[in-house]
């Protein structure tokens, strides 16, 4: 009888493509690619050609000749005139497709859903990329397909443009389309009020828009590439939707701690390149003229939201890197304590000079502690005279001003130990309640003398996990090296025991509110701070760096125009910032 032909019916496309990719990778050198072009070659263009009805197939296509185009790449050109034409046609067609995979990904920011009406074979396939044996299949999803596409062009193809794509023109025009299709509808849609796309669940729409960070950030680091991004993104980082509020928790997908770095990233590299848009921040903090029919809430909050930004970009730069701006930065802040009386506006000056801390050498803020002692010991004086019943907006204000008096003793700089004892004692005293005239003990007294309210304690919901790991009335936090907590081990210590061994004695503030509604809640700060101040010098305690910074981050990434709003939910973890600080 006739011999059947052989099937391997269990196979599909996708695995076959996965095949190819991984032996492509691990076993095929590069002088044996050469070879297998022309063939692959005429593959790549059919998809190319019939991109529409493969729309599943392409992100896996993507990965294979990625790899064919490595091997291609590395190795020594060839003198063939035949081999020279392969290798630019391979790269043609190759950046063809890249262009293809990107029109994928763009589309799930539209209103269409033309992905998942295609071909209906497509949900039918299994998730191929990182299986490993044992790991039961997944049937893909559309935002399976755009998560391959956007983590693959960013953390693979976009790095090695310089080796897949020679041909700079074809660089830009890939990069173009990526910002045109994928990065601008990002944008756009978040500053029109959230994603018009399909409805997905929150922690999905900031996965798409990490994905897009990090092509960002790829495309950063192609110096060549800037012209292609910049404008974008500076655009998208002035608008005043950029900071989300707490209340509006769709805004979290393009703005949260995990979010933060790339957005470091990206601001930092923009202004190294452009030095000119720093003034640019700066004259939009300059208070505005007085305009008829103005609207004073609306005016006061655009110029928070300014402040705010000079914040963030002073955050975003290294140690001292706007030194040479800071008399002018030190004008503006001057300027807007003078003449803008807002409480929301002030609380931005005091989470401006938080960061100014972190990021300038302390003998360089020499000249700003006129204007800031004047103006924290108004604000003392005021809760101290204070008659009759507490408004919400000062309370927040004096809220930001302990919240950098609590940094200034964490930090301990030069210029602020001489000035230390009008806010707290810092003797031996405060051990034993001893009547002081420090303003921070005068407030106690009186808040001890007043009718005990419920106070909310920590503000879980505010901050994230990292914020929360320890009780801020447990004066000075002791961190323990693996090898101390594996030595501890070993001779059978429990935790006080463990720590009075080896624990590395860091301070850390002690408040951890984004908003109050009362001075009330303040209380651990208030009865607390000259003892912290004295037992963290007694035992030569240390900043917690990655505490402050991350806590910083935190206060920066939110914008709650009065402090009114209720806390944001919770993120579940922070990245480990190391901030760049000079004690």
């Amino acid at each position: 009888g006739v011999r059947a032909p052989t099937r391997f019916s269990t196979l599909d496309d996708i695995a076959l493509t996965r095949f190819i990719e991984l032996y492509t990778r691990h076993r095929l050198a590069a002088r044996s690619a050469a070879p297998l072009v022309p063939h692959m070659l005429s593959m790549l263009k059919e998809y190319n050609t019939n991109a529409q009805q493969h729309k599943f197939m392409l992100p896996f296509l993507l990965r294979m000749f990625t790899e064919l185009c490595e091997r291609v790449s590395s190795q020594t050109p060839s003198q063939d005139p035949l081999q020279q034409v392969y290798s630019l046609d391979l790269c043609t067609a190759y950046a063809r497709m890249v262009d293809n995979c990107i029109l994928i990904a763009g589309r799930s920011f539209d209103q269409t859903t033309w992905l998942r009406r295609a071909n209906t074979e497509g949900l039918g396939l299994v998730r191929a990329i990182h299986t490993v044996p044992g790991e039961s299949m997944h049937t893909l999803t559309e935002d399976d397909i755009i998560e391959h596409i956007l983590t693959y062009i960013g953390g693979a193809v976009i790095p090695q443009f310089t080796q897949l794509v020679p041909d700079y023109e074809r660089q830009v025009n890939i990069a173009t389309n990526l910002m045109h299709y994928a990065v601008v509808p990002a944008f756009k849609s978040h500053m029109t009020g959230g994603f018009s796309g399909p409805a997905q669940a929150l922690t999905s729409r900031s996965q798409h828009f990490a994905m897009i960070l990090k092509c960002l950030n790829a495309l950063s680091q192609q110096a060549s590439l800037m012209k292609v991004w910049k404008r974008e993104v500076w655009e998208f980082f002035c608008d005043p939707k950029f900071f989300p509020g707490s209340l509006a928790l769709a805004d979290h997908a393009t703005m949260s701690p995990a979010l933060a770095p790339h957005w470091r990233h990206l601001i930092r590299t923009l202004l190294v390149s452009e030095k000119e848009r720093f003034a640019e921040v700066l004259t939009k903090v300059s208070s505005a003229g007085p305009a008829l029919f103005a609207n004073r809430e609306h005016e006061a909050q655009m110029r928070a939201i300014s402040i705010r930004r000079l914040s963030f970009v002073v955050w975003a730069g290294a140690v001292n890197q706007y030194l040479a701006s800071l008399p002018q930065i030190q004008e503006k802040l001057v300027d807007i304590l003078k003449n803008s009386p807002h409480p929301a506006v002030q609380i931005e000056v005091f989470l401006c000079l938080r960061v100014l801390l972190c990021r300038v050498s302390n003998h360089h803020m020499s000249n700003f502690w006129p204007m800031l002692l004047t103006e924290l010991m108004r604000l003392f004086h005021q809760q101290l005279n204070r008659e009759g019943r507490e408004e919400v907006e000062q309370a927040n204000l004096f809220l930001a001003a302990c919240k950098f008096l609590d940094l200034l003793f964490i930090l301990g700089t030069d210029d602020f130990l001489v000035h230390q004892w009008m806010f707290i004692t810092d003797t031996i005293d405060a051990l034993y309640g001893s009547r002081s005239l420090a303003l921070l003990d005068q407030l106690s007294s009186r808040l001890l003398s007043m009718p005990r309210r419920r106070t909310p304690g920590l503000d879980c919901e505010t901050y994230p996990a990292l914020l929360m790991s320890d009780d801020p009335t447990n004066l000075v936090y002791h961190q323990m090296s693996d090898r101390g907590v594996a030595t501890a081990g070993d001779l059978g210590l429990d935790c006080a025991d463990l720590q009075a061994l080896g624990g590395r004695p860091l301070k850390r503030p002690i408040i951890r509110l984004r908003a109050v509604k009362s001075i009330r809640e303040l209380d651990a700060f208030v009865h607390n701070a000259s003892v912290q101040a004295y037992q963290a010098a007694f035992t030569l305690a240390e900043p917690d760096t990655e505490f402050i910074e991350a806590l910083l981050v935190s206060d920066l990434i939110f914008f709650d125009f009065g402090g009114t709003s209720s806390a944001p939910a919770s993120v579940d973890s922070v990245p480990g910032y190391i901030g760049e600080y000079d004690y």
